[in-house]
């Protein structure tokens, strides 16, 4: 192997794992549960009525904004 060649493998290692850190950084959206509470709610009016401001569980001060869950949140089969 050349010098030409042992740069660009190591350009390419090092590009691996700064995708390798990032992808393992991103969490996840938790999935909807299946329990009966979770199971009832059809729409996201029904969603926000426990997970908006003044609900019983509401969402983290850091949740993105947008109010579409089944986009992000999948159900727990």
């Amino acid at each position: 192997m050349n010098r030409k060649q042992a740069i660009l493998l190591g350009i390419l290692a090092v590009f691996a794992g700064l995708v390798a850190v990032l992808a393992l950084r991103n969490p996840q959206p938790p999935l909807i549960p299946p329990d009966d509470a979770h199971t009832a709610a059809t729409s996201v009016t029904a969603c926000l009525t426990c997970h908006d401001t003044g609900g019983t569980a509401p969402r983290d001060t850091n949740h993105p904004v947008g109010n579409d869950c089944s986009r992000c949140h999948g159900w727990r089969r």
